[in-house]
């Protein structure tokens, strides 16, 4: 094999080790993402589409929403009425949106217009 085969393969085997490496920091580093949770049972509907209008945006936290209500399947026990769930970046970011007083003051009509359960929840990295 000629030197400039061998420097070939020396430089893609460099690589390779160099991409791998990369990938497990990568992994270790990362944080995972946080999941707010809610399972409410509204009470008032017009009161409650009051709360849901006047909640700042979650996308200012880097929030996405995965569920908001739709249809349930009970597989075990009574559901709840409404289930929503919102993925953020991590469980900080989540907190962060939940406890600011936009959501905070918003949250005073939901209260009375719907019962509930709320959580954060940290997922992981795969």
């Amino acid at each position: 094999m000629k030197a400039s085969g061998k420097l070939a393969l020396a430089v893609l085997g460099g690589i390779a080790i160099g991409a791998t490496g990369a990938k497990t920091i990568i992994a270790q580093t990362s944080t995972p993402p946080g999941y707010f949770v809610a399972e409410t049972t509204v009470h008032d509907m017009d009161l409650y589409r009051k709360f849901l209008a006047a909640e700042p945006p979650i996308s200012a936290f880097g929030g996405r929403p995965i569920i908001r209500g739709g249809k349930i399947l009970a597989l075990e026990g009574e559901p709840p009425q409404r289930i929503t769930i919102v993925a953020f970046p991590s469980v900080e970011a989540a907190r962060q949106w939940f406890e600011q007083p936009g959501h905070v003051e918003s949250m005073k009509a939901a209260e009375a217009a719907a019962t509930g359960r709320d959580f954060i929840v940290e997922g992981f990295s795969p």
